[in-house]
């Protein structure tokens, strides 16, 4: 196996590994040699790979255009059927995001999107029974100013 390592604080050009240890090289700089000490690349396990699957082929390069890339998506977003596992697909894959986004958008992607006319007859149901809004909705009230500058 050939491993490029990308670290800017190590030396190390390209490692070689072999089954047999005696085998494994790593490969420096010669003017590095004596001030660097060979460390090892990290590798990444097999597990750890979301391949991605082409779902539209891209637009081949002629000589008036410069093509389009393949739209692909991953493995593991590919094989989702339910807005539940894409809830959990986006919740592992984008930890950051405000929790309620993540029902809103695997609706979106894998169930029935909402509507105007839903938004609306929910609103108009939340107002007259005084409940909680439900996740994804949320009643403002005030008198607010939007700029776009």
């Amino acid at each position: 196996m050939m491993a490029n390592c990308g670290d800017s604080d190590l030396q190390v050009e390209k490692y070689i590994e072999a089954s047999d240890s005696r085998m494994s090289y790593t490969f420096i700089k010669p003017e590095n040699i004596e001030n660097q000490k060979p460390k090892l690349p990290t590798l990444v396990e097999r597990d750890l790979f979301d391949y991605s699957v082409v779902i539209k082929k891209g637009e081949p390069e002629t000589e008036d255009s410069v093509g389009t890339l393949d739209q692909v998506v991953p493995i593991s977003y590919s094989q989702i059927k339910t807005s539940e596992e894409g809830e959990d697909w986006y919740r592992a894959k984008y930890p950051e995001l405000p929790e309620d986004f993540y029902g809103i958008i695997a609706r979106y992607t894998w169930g029935q999107p909402f509507t105007k006319k839903e938004i609306k007859n929910t609103c108009k149901k939340i107002k007259k029974k005084g409940k909680e809004a439900p996740q994804g909705y949320s009643m403002v009230k005030g008198k607010f100013e939007l700029s776009f500058d």
